[in-house]
């Protein structure tokens, strides 16, 4: 990768870590710097704020963990005989599997920086160390990575970030969404509804009934960051209420968007797109298997649903037709999550079936198809998911399966499909508008089970069991009176 002139200037006090950087850089998979890099890496050097929207897989990730190494590492102008506690970086994402994967890209990218490198990964298992000041030792973080609700968390136990110099939010529309974030809770009657929004951030035995969305949490971190930080706003989706929400943000951003992005329509084009009627949800599971009878599915892929109780009865009925599958949803522990991801990117699995958990930013190389199971309930959701492959300039193919109760969704998503130069029919184009409704999005429309047993056969399943259960209870009563 080819460096600005003044980046090689050796009066500069980067000049050790631009080497280490460069060395690293050209050791790894970005051989030339992409259009985003380009723009975003002198701008942030600068300290100047940036927002920066680009196709999924186009080197976001290093458009702003480079700079932020740079300035993290950066002498202080006033000199300390001790850093301690100091936290210089801060990276934000909405969830535990995208933060661990910019953690890692961190430490890639930072070996071999003189003075060393200091990044963490808050986690539950050493927050009280951040808090308390004593990561990174002396010298205190070059780079902190987190999920908002377990960073607010933290500053409510006493982290300070006074000390911040540059603060990134990746998949910024998300995390500035008041709705996105938060666990929502059934309505009552509606037992058999979930919401589209899980709460994503949920760990290894931990419950969470914070009723606080991500943006409401932003707000609490952001407040604590110094307002001489530079701070950063990237996704593949930078709608218009995230540039109405960075006015008060940043302070006279620069604002680029590269090729295809920067609205419901930012595709990635290097993606065959499909849109794939089935009748009625039972057609869902047919359809999958004459995919993989017929040959065309072709691993490693992912599949996505709307919800985690979804997501684990499909897991249910491909494992059992003995296809290598996994399944990832916030339901799952934080280190099962982790398992599943390793044995994905390791070859082990050849079909990942998981909800929006892992729609944005995660990178799995090589994915070759993305099925949405469930046909996602906004464009953004579409792009984000379909990202997933034809990353880095290779290609991908997206299947989308819809039915009858889908067509209220179904024009946003064949609009986007239309604009990437893939094949649509004309009446999906003309069907009528989705309703702008208030809370229309808050609860998923009830879906009939994924299960190829029949009906029928539940019914009676439920009814004998039901009347085991009646028969115990009556034994019991009866042991109990004549006792």
């Amino acid at each position: 990768m080819s460096f600005p002139s003044w980046w090689k200037n050796e009066e500069s006090s980067f000049l050790g870590v631009n080497k280490a950087i460069q060395r690293n850089i050209e050791n790894g998979r970005w051989k030339e710097p992409k259009p985003i890099q380009m723009q975003a890496i002198p701008t942030l050097l600068e300290r100047r704020d940036f927002i920066g929207s680009a196709p999924t897989g186009s080197g976001k990730s290093g458009a702003f963990i480079i700079p932020s190494l740079f300035l993290s590492s950066a002498p202080h102008h006033k000199l300390k005989s001790s850093r301690e506690g100091e936290i210089r970086g801060l990276i934000l994402a909405p969830s535990l599997e995208l933060a661990a994967q910019l953690h890692r890209e961190i430490e890639r990218l930072g070996i071999g920086k003189p003075g060393g490198l200091s990044s963490l990964l808050l986690s539950r298992s050493n927050a009280s160390q951040v808090i308390g000041g004593s990561a990174g030792g002396k010298s205190g973080l070059d780079m902190l990575v987190s999920t908002p609700l377990r960073l607010v968390d933290a500053i409510e136990k006493g982290l300070r970030l006074n000390s911040v110099r540059i603060v990134v939010l990746d998949e910024a529309d998300r995390l500035l969404d008041a709705t996105d974030g938060k666990r929502a809770r059934k309505p009552k009657g509606e037992a058999g509804t979930e919401s589209i929004v899980e709460d994503e951030e949920e760990e290894e035995e931990e419950e969470d009934d914070s009723s606080q969305s991500f943006l409401a949490q932003m707000d609490i971190v952001l407040s604590e960051v110094p307002s001489t930080a530079t701070r950063a706003l990237f996704s593949a989706t930078v709608t218009p209420t995230v540039r109405f929400l960075a006015e008060s943000i940043l302070r006279n951003p620069l604002d680029v968007t590269i090729a295809n992005s920067g609205s419901v329509g930012g595709a990635n084009t290097d993606i065959e797109q499909e849109l794939m009627f089935v009748g009625k949800e039972q057609g869902k599971l047919l359809a999958i298997r004459q995919l993989v009878q017929r040959g065309q599915l072709h691993p490693p892929a992912i599949i996505f649903l709307e919800s985690k109780n979804r997501a684990q009865a499909l897991f249910g009925e491909l494992l059992y037709d003995g296809i290598h599958v996994d399944v990832i949803h916030a339901g799952r522990s934080k280190s099962a999550r982790e398992n599943a991801v390793a044995k994905f990117r390791r070859g082990d699995t050849w079909v990942l079936i998981c909800t929006d958990l892992v729609a944005r930013g995660v990178d799995f190389r090589a994915v070759n198809m993305v099925i949405n199971y469930d046909l996602p309930s906004s464009g953004i959701d579409y792009v984000h998911r379909i990202g997933r492959t034809g990353r880095a300039g290779r290609k991908g193919k997206a299947i989308t399966f819809f039915t009858e109760g889908d067509f209220e969704n179904l024009r946003t998503i064949a609009n986007i499909i239309k604009q990437s130069g893939c094949n649509v029919e004309d009446w999906m184009l003309n069907l009528p508008r989705k309703s702008n409704k208030k809370n229309a999005n808050s609860v998923v429309r009830r879906r009939e089970r994924i299960s190829t047993t029949p009906e029928y056969d539940r019914q009676k399943k439920r009814r004998r069991q039901q009347a085991i259960e009646h028969n115990k209870k009556k034994l019991k009563m009866s042991t109990t009176s004549q006792e």
